[in-house]
């Protein structure tokens, strides 16, 4: 979020304030100061140019004067309706013979500082309904959400995974110009970003999207799940993810981030933690009960650089370490029961571990070595944790 102070110095005889044309200056080419010269004054406006007419903007704003009084008391916090051009206050001369001159300071918001949460609101996930993603940092994250940010999100997308509106609402400013990035407080202002304004008068923002990632425009109504744009790694950003947060200004226009709960496949509302791998839940599918990604669970050969489709093998040689590998939905310590059997044989292997606090994915390697049988053939394997079936496993060993 953008919080920017701009000042100007401006020093006249008396007689020059009817002469001069009307001088402007903009901070990033959103927020502008207009002063219009008259004949023993100064009047001095403010617009948002790029503000849709439900935006609004908080603006705090402040002078250092010669010889000059203002028509309203200063500092003057106030908030800017749409994109009308609003004039503020009125610098005139207090002894009409002398020089005057006059610093304006200005910094802005967007959103309002009176606006109030809607604390009742449930919020979708952020991303397309066909991902999995899991949280790489949530509140208070020692990486960088602190202070300001400290109720943010990074959700784990990777470059070009569709980001969507997790409430509906109107897009009020986006940037997709810069391409640089990285974790170096240098790209701080670099990010690609979409806010949006709610009903309630909170502002979320969607930020380090890709560069030319931006799918919606200024003024664009949006629902649940309306497509913003594509994840990418602009700005202050160790890689791919998607910011998000929530937000109002404050008095002082800093930001004020506001904890949300979500919808997700574990609950109908909650706080999510770092660590959580989710998922959208569509209407009409029950609360997943169970504690890990049961189609993320292989049986594998490999333990690094595990994917889908390295993992896809139904059949593996006896000669070689076979691993279980199961993403945990929501890091925590469980214990895990494993039951193996070889089909037609009526011995059973059973197995039991426990996962660490700070696990995001449990693995095992099956002890086929301490079998006192053939391995050749076909095995059923069941996972469990506290007495739940979390998944059942077929496969075939065989020597080859």
């Amino acid at each position: 979020m953008r919080i920017w102070v701009f000042w100007c110095l401006l020093s006249f005889p008396l007689g020059m304030l009817s002469a001069e044309e009307p001088l402007s200056y903009c901070s990033m080419n959103r927020v502008c100061v207009e002063f219009v010269p008259k004949r023993n004054a100064v009047d001095v406006y403010f617009q948002n140019k790029i503000a849709t007419n439900q935006t609004e903007t908080s603006i705090l704003v402040s002078a250092v004067v010669a010889n000059m009084k203002s028509s309203v008391p200063l500092p003057l916090l106030t908030v800017l309706q749409g994109k009308k051009r609003k004039k503020l206050f009125q610098l005139h001369p207090i002894h009409p013979k002398k020089k005057v001159s006059y610093k304006i300071q200005y910094k802005w918001i967007l959103g309002n500082y009176l606006s109030k949460h809607n604390s009742n609101y449930i919020y979708e996930l952020p991303f397309d309904s066909k991902l999995k993603v899991r949280v790489f940092q949530s509140y208070f994250g020692k990486k960088s959400h602190t202070g300001d940010n400290r109720y943010s999100i990074d959700f784990g997308l990777k470059e070009d995974e569709l980001i969507t509106a997790a409430r509906p609402g109107i897009v009020i400013d986006t940037e997709e110009k810069n391409i640089e990035g990285g974790f170096d407080l240098k790209f701080k202002q670099s990010a690609n970003f979409v806010k949006i304004l709610h009903d309630d008068g909170t502002v979320a923002e969607y930020a380090h999207l890709r560069y030319m990632g931006v799918l919606v425009k200024i003024g664009q109504k949006v629902g649940v799940g309306t497509v913003l744009g594509h994840a990418g790694s602009t700005g202050y950003s160790e890689g791919p993810h998607l910011h998000f947060e929530v937000y109002k200004p404050t008095k002082t226009l800093r930001k004020k981030t506001i904890p949300t709960k979500f919808r997700t496949q574990m609950s109908d509302a909650e706080l999510i933690q770092e660590g959580d791998l989710l998922w959208r839940r569509e209407s009409g599918i029950t609360v997943e009960k169970k504690v890990m990604d049961v189609d993320g669970t292989f049986i594998c050969d490999q333990i690094d650089s595990v994917t889908d489709d390295s993992c896809k093998q139904t059949s593996f040689s006896n000669l070689s370490p076979i691993y279980i590998i199961m993403p945990l939905l929501r890091p925590d310590v469980y214990s895990f029961q494993l039951q193996l059997q070889k089909k037609e044989s009526s011995i059973r292997y059973e197995y039991t571990w426990e996962t660490k606090k700070e696990d995001w994915i449990s693995s095992f390697m099956i002890p086929f070595q301490d079998f006192q049988e053939p391995l050749d053939g076909e095995w059923v394997l069941s996972i469990w944790s506290n007495g739940i079936l979390q998944k059942k496993i077929e496969f075939q060993l065989t020597s080859l």
